[in-house]
C-alpha cells in the first residue's frame, strides 16, 4: 500500500486505448472511470488507510533492516515513485503534443480544401462566363445571318419600290411581293434560331413533364429534396413563355444549391383570375440584403418579355415569387 502510482499508468493506458469513443459515450465513460481511479488512488494510499486501519508503514519495516539494505530499498522505492510520476507526465505531454499536431494537420488540410474549393468556384465562374460569351456570340452571329440579311434586303427592296411606284406600278407591286416573301422567310429563320435556344427537355415534353424531368435530375445528382406542385393544368403557353419559365426555375434551383446550400425546395405553380403565379422557396441561408447580380438581372429581363414580375424574400430561407398575366385577360 506504500506504492499506488501504478493506478496513474493504468488510467493513462485506458485513456489512450479508448480515446476515439463517440462524444456522448465518452462523457459517461470517462466520468465513471475517473471517479473509480480517483477512489482507488486515494484509498490505496497509506496516509489515508493508516487512519482507519492499524497497519505499520514501510519505514517501520525498513528500520529493522541493516543500514545498507535499508538505504537501497528506500532509494529503490523513491526511484519507482519518481519514475512513475515522470512516466505519467511524459505520456500526458506526449498525448497533448499528439492532439495539437493532429489539430494543426486537420486545420492545414481544411485550409487547403478551402483554397481548392475557392479555386474551383473561381474556375466554375470563369467557365460559366466563357460559356455565356460563346452563347452570346453564337446568338449574335445567327441573328446577324438571319435578321440582318433579311432587313438589309427589305430595306433595299423598299427603296426600289419607292422609285418604281410612280414609274411602273406593276413592277412596284411585284417588288412588294418579293419583299413580303423575304420577310416571311426571315420570320421563319428567326423562329428556327429561337427553337435552337429552346431547352432540350421542352423539345420532347410538355412544360410540366420537362420541369419534372429537370428537377428529378437535380434531385438525383445533389440529393436535394424537391416538392413540385404543378396546378396550371393544360394551360397552352407560347414557346417563349415556356422557355422563360423553364430557365427561371432552373436558375433559382441552381442558386438554392450554390449560394443557399439548401436541403429542400418547394415549387408551386398556381394561378388566380388574372395571373399565373410561380412560387419557389428553399430552406437554405437567409439573406436580408439582396443585391441583384447577373442571375437576378437576367431573370428580370427574361420576365419582362412576357410582362412578368419577380419578387424576392430572404427571410426564413429564400423565396422567389414570379407573376405573369394570362393571355387575353
Amino acid at each position: 500500500m506504500n506504492y499506488n502510482g501504478i493506478f496513474l499508468l493504468i488510467f493513462i493506458d485506458l485513456l489512450l486505448t479508448y480515446r476515439n469513443l463517440p462524444t456522448i459515450q465518452s462523457y459517461w465513460f470517462w466520468g465513471i472511470s475517473g471517479t473509480i481511479f480517483l477512489l482507488l488512488f486515494s484509498f490505496s494510499n497509506y496516509s489515508l488507510l493508516g487512519v482507519f486501519f492499524r497497519m505499520p508503514s514501510l519505514n517501520t519495516y525498513l528500520d529493522f533492516l541493516p543500514t545498507q539494505s535499508r538505504s537501497l530499498l528506500v532509494f529503490f522505492n523513491n526511484f519507482l515513485v519518481s519514475l512513475n510520476l515522470i512516466t505519467f507526465i511524459c505520456i500526458c505531454l506526449g498525448y497533448v503534443i499528439y492532439i495539437l499536431n493532429r489539430t494543426h494537420t486537420v486545420q492545414s488540410k481544411l485550409h487547403s480544401m478551402q483554397k481548392a474549393n475557392d479555386e474551383l468556384k473561381s474556375y466554375a465562374a470563369i467557365s460559366e462566363k466563357i460559356a455565356q460569351d460563346h452563347e452570346r456570340k453564337r446568338i449574335a452571329r445567327d441573328i446577324h445571318d438571319t435578321v440582318g440579311h433579311t432587313l438589309t434586303g427589305v430595306a433595299a427592296g423598299i427603296d426600289a419600290v419607292m422609285v418604281l411606284i410612280d414609274i411602273n406600278p406593276e413592277a412596284a407591286k411585284t417588288q412588294l411581293q418579293k419583299i413580303s416573301t423575304a420577310v416571311k422567310q426571315g420570320i421563319k429563320e428567326v423562329r428556327q434560331v429561337l427553337n435552337q435556344m429552346r431547352p432540350d427537355a421542352l423539345k420532347s415534353y410538355t412544360l410540366e413533364s420537362a420541369l419534372s424531368k429537370m428537377l428529378k435530375e437535380y434531385s438525383d445528382i445533389s440529393h436535394i429534396k424537391i416538392d413540385f406542385n404543378y396546378e396550371w393544368g393544360d394551360a397552352n403557353f407560347q414557346k417563349t413563355t415556356e422557355n422563360i419559365i423553364f430557365r427561371v426555375i432552373e436558375e433559382t434551383v441552381t442558386n438554392s444549391l450554390r449560394h443557399g446550400h439548401a436541403t429542400k425546395i418547394w415549387i408551386k405553380c398556381t394561378s388566380n383570375n388574372s395571373s399565373y403565379i410561380l412560387s419557389i422557396h428553399n430552406n437554405g441561408k437567409s439573406e436580408t440584403h439582396i443585391k441583384p447580380g447577373y442571375g437576378i438581372t437576367q431573370m428580370r429581363e427574361r420576365l419582362t418579355i412576357i410582362n412578368g414580375t419577380v419578387e424576392f424574400d430572404g427571410k426564413k430561407g429564400f423565396t422567389t415569387v414570379v407573376k405573369f398575366p394570362k393571355v387575353g385577360v
